[in-house]
């Protein structure tokens, strides 16, 4: 955190200041959450504003990187307001165009008032539009810099200007001309070399700034296809390094040959495109690259870094490490039969590989691989149908794979001696593995090697994995992948390392500030002004459709992707493919945010976005568990939330125009379980709440749109296993380690299994969960919404006023009952005491109760009919649910 010293001396300025606390804030200081005094910054939380009474205030934003840190950066309570104040002297802290949000209590991200001016979407933004001098540059050719000048008078004489090599050696100036008001062109004296580092001064105000690459950058684009590839006994090499000035291939027989057999020099076209083509078949043949250049600020050549590179479109990566192998295409599996599910149809399952398979009764070969998770037949020790037959007898129709593309371990033999003998490690079980989920790709064309049958050649991977995307378009399931494109292995947990982009050029692939990469996870990858980044992401989806089948994407924090790469994505693929992803965490670089064609939020989401409302109604936060009371969400216990329980039902947030706007979960991989979060003490193992947990499963499958569900769930699968507290280990490599205990199990291999023992498990000992019957409710669920009635909730056009008809008594905030385009009736009552529903009265027709809190039976029904045309009253126990169907 920036300036930590000088912010606590100054929070304790800000207790002893009288004139704070002598200070009226206007209501637009209140509005937009800040006032500006002089070198002092004050956020201003007011209570009246925001209709809340917290126990805790916190302020976080870009300027803390998106912090989630709540013991620091407290405001104080002042009457109905909460400050805090500390010296901002020339924007050291928080600058011009910053966004930031307040949160409260244990958490609670509070979004902005209705009338701050300065809202973007669900932040507010520190003084919005604001001007303040500055200098941006860029070269735009050998003979051409285009400058952007911030100050009352710019200066428009060549003397005025310093423009310097990476070395200091100063350039002459030809000539300064205005083209707007602010934006200038610099000509230099002499020819310059776009691909080297400059820097452009005004000495007079003070300013200095490198002249970045953009200016060419954006226009650099080739379509010629990358990578390596074998098309009719010749093999085509390109890799893309614009600014690079030379690049050499090496061809090896083995992997961990260290000498090449063959050693070329790549041709570099107009377009930043290095490329050869070699009249052999080269499949098997392993491969790397050196990537040479100047040694100036931000450049990773080999004469900066010694390092031989990988291939970023390579189609074989034997665990991320060293050399990538040239591989034939793959012939993709077959289409769905009855081709991919409509938007509106999807019932998403999310599963990772791993855990799924990792405790199958499979041979020791095939633990934790592709073959594993499609062995048919598999049963547990109760005769009941565990692995691929357990997921087709649920009835989802979409598999939704966390990331199969090549992604970062760290080096085995490494971890296996640092902590093979270490007992948290080992409780975990990854002493002796480097357990991930792979949200930190390394090479986003290859599939994760690791997935492979044990002992098979690498390479293996691609056909087992088409392999499984075929098994289960036989069974007309789809299967859609969790790509991760915002972000790359490269830095992941503070490292630095050349797989490939680093080297090819840091400045082109990534957002950086003075050379230097941004980001939560080490780097974030620069779509916008990229077109040939832009094309790597699209490239990817185009490739995992042609050469594997695959139905749809899931896009891992898509709010770093800019809104027209993602609009180009949707344009390239196919209209029907399924894709949605989470809006939230936008860039930390700010002329990113400040873009509005590139920034984008739910409002202008131009993918389906994860509906987190929904989720924080239906069955509460996400980040912290103290109160039972509170923090599982209206079906656990909050009965405040009923009315947002109205609006996620019918699709009523300000943010969703249509039911396909938002994609309705309640849990997903990150975070807490919902077992755990219905769990006794927050611990899902022996005793989850499970009329509560029925009831917040209800309303997500009685809810409009699309839906995902977090693999497990049905059999309230728990990560508790895992401490709740935070870890740090270190390799003897030097690798640091983090470790988030179940909140966040990322890198916890025993608390994700699927422990196939539970499936068919009646309460039994002091474990009362009913595994059986959770099961059974869901596989309810899932043919109740896939069903003719079921078409109600899958809709993708905004439905009229009256869709939902409610029964929301206003002296019960704890029952609520909705009547669905007069087809459907659901009742429910997560309180404790009974409640009698009067005057209900349905349409003409019979109605079959078909589901209850013990059983979902679409076909027989759980008890009598009741009658249309009449009034009826329905009296339910305490947390209970009801459903009937007109027939």
């Amino acid at each position: 955190m920036k300036n930590i010293t000088a912010f606590h001396t100054l929070l304790f300025y800000m207790f002893i200041s009288p004139w704070l606390f002598a200070q009226s804030f206007t209501g637009v200081q209140k509005q937009q959450g800040y006032a500006v005094f002089g070198d002092h910054t004050t956020f201003i939380f007011d209570e009246t504003l925001y209709q809340v009474k917290p126990q805790r205030v916190v302020v976080t934003g870009e300027f803390r990187k998106w912090d989630k840190d709540l013991e620091q950066w407290q405001l104080k309570k002042t009457g109905q307001q909460w400050l805090l104040t500390f010296d901002n002297s020339d924007f050291k802290v928080i600058g011009p165009n910053t966004k930031f949000k307040f949160r409260i209590n244990k958490g609670e991200w509070l979004n902005p008032p209705a009338k701050a001016k300065n809202k973007k979407g669900s932040d507010l933004v520190f003084m919005l539009q604001s001007t303040q001098l500055g200098l941006k540059a860029e070269i735009r050719s050998n003979c051409l810099i285009w400058a952007e000048v911030k100050a009352p008078k710019r200066p428009l004489r060549p003397q005025d200007y310093r423009l310097t090599d990476a070395q200091g050696k100063v350039i002459p100036i030809a000539g300064v001309l205005p083209n707007g008001a602010r934006s200038t062109l610099i000509t230099p004296a002499k020819v310059l070399n776009k691909k080297r580092v400059y820097f452009l001064e005004i000495p007079s105000l003070k300013l200095k700034t490198h002249c970045s690459f953009d200016g060419w950058f954006r226009e650099a684009f080739s379509t010629k296809e990358l990578g390596a590839n074998i098309d009719q006994g010749k093999t085509s090499i390109r890799i893309f390094s614009p600014r690079a000035d030379q690049v050499k291939l090496y061809l090896y027989k083995g992997r961990l040959d260290k000498k090449a057999y063959r050693v070329e020099n790549l041709q570099q076209d107009p377009n930043g495109v290095w490329e050869i083509i070699i009249p052999e078949d080269l499949h098997g043949v392993y491969y790397d690259f050196t990537v040479h250049g100047a040694q100036e600020p931000g450049n990773h050549f080999y004469e900066t870094n010694p390092v031989h590179i990988s291939d970023p479109y390579a189609r074989v990566s034997d665990d991320t490490w060293g050399k990538t192998r040239i591989w034939r295409r793959t012939q993709p599996a077959t289409p769905l039969k009855n081709g991919i599910p409509a938007m509106e149809d999807v019932i998403a399952y999310e599963v990772h590989v791993q855990d799924f398979t990792d405790l199958l009764p499979v041979k020791r070969a095939h633990k934790g691989t592709f073959k594993a998770m499609i062995t048919p037949g598999l049963r547990n020790k109760r005769g009941k149908k565990i692995g691929f037959d357990y997921l087709l007898d649920l009835g989802i129709n979409t598999v939704h794979l966390m990331p199969v593309q090549e992604y970062l371990h760290f080096p085995t033999k490494d971890w296996q001696a640092s902590f093979g003998n270490d007992a948290y490690m080992k409780a975990q079980g990854i002493s002796h593995e480097n357990y991930q989920w792979g949200y930190r790709t390394s090479h986003a064309f290859a599939v994760e090697s690791r997935y492979r049958s044990k002992g098979s050649e690498p390479g293996k991977e691609r056909e087992e994995f088409r392999d499984l995307v075929q098994a289960f378009h036989d069974k007309g399931i789809a299967v859609i992948i969790d790509i991760v494109p915002n972000h790359t292995a490269e830095n992941m947990d503070g490292n630095f390392w050349n797989f490939h982009f680093n080297a090819l050029g840091k400045q082109y692939y990534y957002r950086t500030k003075n050379f230097k990469h941004i980001g939560a996870y080490g780097n974030e990858v620069k779509t916008e002004n990229r077109p040939m980044v832009q094309r790597w992401l699209i490239d990817q989806c185009q490739h995992y459709i042609k050469e594997f089948g695959i139905d749809g994407f899931r896009i891992d924090l898509a709010g770093q992707i800019d809104q027209q790469t993602l609009i180009a994505l949707k344009a390239a693929i196919d209209p029907d493919k399924i894709v949605y992803g989470e809006a939230w965490i936008g860039s930390n670089d700010p002329h990113f945010e400040n873009n509005p064609d590139w920034d984008w939020y739910k409002e202008d989401a131009p993918i389906t976005f994860f509906q987190d409302e929904l989720r924080n109604a239906f069955k509460g936060p996400v980040f912290e568990l103290k109160d039972p009371k509170k923090d599982r969400g209206w079906a656990g216990g909050k009965f405040s939330e009923r009315a947002n329980v109205m609006k996620g039902l019918a699709n009523q947030f300000t943010d969703d125009k249509t039911p396909l706007s938002g994609i309705s979960y309640l849990d997903i991989h990150d975070n807490f379980a919902l077992a755990d979060q219905f769990g006794k003490n927050f611990d899902g193992r022996y005793e989850v709440d499970e009329a509560a947990y029925k009831i917040a499963v209800t309303l997500l499958y009685t809810t409009l749109g699309p839906i995902v569900t977090h693999g497990g769930s049905e059999i309230m699968r728990s990560k508790a296993v895992a401490p709740l507290k935070e870890v740090v280990k270190q390799t003897k490599a030097g690798y640091k380690v983090y470790m988030h205990g179940y909140r966040d199990t990322y890198n916890h291999r025993n608390a994700n299994h699927f422990l196939w023992q539970t499936v068919g498990q009646k309460p039994r000992g002091q474990n009362k969960n009913d595994y059986q019957n959770m099961y059974a409710f869901w596989q309810g669920m899932n043919t109740l919404r896939l069903s003719e009635t079921g078409k109600v909730f899958r809709v993708a056009k905004a439905v009229p006023e009256g869709y939902y008809q409610w029964f929301a008594p206003k002296n019960r905030e704890d029952v609520l009952g909705y009547l669905v385009d007069k087809k459907v009736l659901v009742l429910l009552n997560v309180g404790a005491q009974p409640y009698t529903f009067t005057e209900v009265t349905l349409p003409a027709g019979q109605w079959k109760p078909v589901a209850n809190t013990q059983q979902v039976q679409l076909k027989k029904g759980v008890g009598k009919n009741l009658l249309g045309n009449k009034v009826h009253s329905l009296k339910l126990k305490g947390k209970s649910l009801m459903i009937w169907i007109k027939e």
